[in-house]
């Protein structure tokens, strides 16, 4: 039995495949078919494999074409094909053990060797798109500093003393619309203020606050003017 790193071999393969052009889809489910074989028989230094199975794990439907991956992955050193010509005898396979080498014989060029640590819990290793897509939307919602700001107006010819308005007025208002609502495109905003003129929109009041402003206001009845 070979001591293989599980994380740090489908890693340093994974890193081969993406650099060695003559690869395909094909090629690489045959090898992962393989590496399952090689997993469940706790990686011994050969297997012996049944093709019909290999293929239903590989989605393989042709004999030729396993044939043919099998043979390109034996000549570009991602393993050894032991064939057997025994009805009864399955063919024996050995595979490269990429995780703690760093350069096979054959392959396209030195692999580099992996250490092999994983991610500590709730640290991916790469960031989830939940992540990235709220980045972003922080991105466009707000501007940076106020020379993120002058800059984009600089760039679509627009007065700075506008764009000094602009910032001012929704970062006064933490960036929100006049309902209350975050801007989601400060750009997208910045666009619409000087398609109106450069005109700010006033503080939104509901219909009714001026009724009552109304009520409030005190009213003085002049009985000697005219009706």
């Amino acid at each position: 039995m070979e001591k293989v790193n599980y994380i740090a071999h489908l890693n340093a393969a994974f890193d081969r495949f993406n650099n060695d052009y003559r690869i395909k889809q094909g090629h690489i489910t045959l090898y992962l078919a393989f590496f399952q074989k090689w997993n469940r028989k706790f990686f011994k230094r050969t297997i012996m494999v049944n093709r019909q199975l290999i293929m239903e794990n590989a989605k393989i439907r042709s004999k030729t074409t396993y044939h043919n991956y099998l043979k390109d992955l034996n000549g570009w050193g991602y393993l050894e094909y032991f064939p057997s010509y025994h009805p009864s005898v399955g063919s024996r396979i050995r595979m490269t053990n990429f995780g703690t080498s760093s350069s096979t014989s054959s392959g396209v060029g030195t692999v580099q060797k992996m250490d092999g640590r994983v991610p500590e819990p709730g640290r991916g290793m790469v960031p989830s798109l939940k992540q990235k897509t709220k980045k972003n939307f922080y991105k466009l919602a707000t501007p940076s500093n106020e020379n993120e700001v002058l800059n984009y107006f600089r760039k679509n010819n627009w007065p700075d003393i506008e764009g000094k308005k602009f910032y001012i007025h929704y970062e006064s208002k933490n960036w929100k619309l006049e309902r209350g609502l975050k801007i989601k495109d400060w750009k997208a905003a910045a666009k619409s203020y000087v398609k109106l003129g450069y005109i700010l929109k006033q503080e939104w009041r509901s219909p009714i606050s001026g009724f009552m402003d109304h009520l409030r206001s005190p009213k003085v009845d002049r009985y000697d003017e005219p009706l």
